[in-house]
């Protein structure tokens, strides 16, 4: 099990390395300003997932809905 402070760690550096991450794994979607889109988790074209890519109200980088 990973100490909670390193899961905090962990999913900050992530957040800063968002666009390079989204761009391996989700390889199907594109930049559309502040955000990642593509179709789901699976990396199917389209538009229904969207990942943040820089820090902004709503949430850190990386969250995706």
């Amino acid at each position: 099990m990973i100490p909670r402070h390193a899961a905090s760690d962990l999913a900050h550096r992530l957040g800063e390395y968002a666009e390079a991450v989204c761009r391996h794994y989700l390889s199907n979607g594109r930049r559309q300003g502040k955000y990642w889109t593509v179709g789901d988790v699976r990396n199917a074209p389209g538009r229904s997932m969207f990942v943040r890519l820089q820090p902004s109200p709503k949430g850190p980088p990386g969250k995706w809905t």
